[in-house]
């Protein structure tokens, strides 16, 4: 296995770690991963953790994680 880390951290979130191990390397997941990076970018994001509530507001940092939920509350 190529992500055992992160195959061994999809298990213990309750996925199947087989099926992730598998899909991991697909072009769907790898387009998924650019399209997503891309809106990040057009959004205004630059750097992790960063939260989008609605659409329009936007966190950033482990720090603004009262705020996140204030904003979904």
């Amino acid at each position: 296995m190529r992500y055992t880390l992160l195959v061994r951290l999809a298990g213990e979130a309750g996925l199947d770690p087989a099926e992730f191990n598998l899909r991991i390397d697909t072009a769907e997941v790898r387009d998924r991963l650019s399209d997503n990076t891309r809106e990040f970018i057009a959004r205004g994001g630059f750097g992790t953790p960063t939260f989008f509530v609605d659409r329009s507001e936007m966190f950033f940092g482990n720090d603004r994680l009262d705020f996140v939920r204030e904003a979904l509350a």
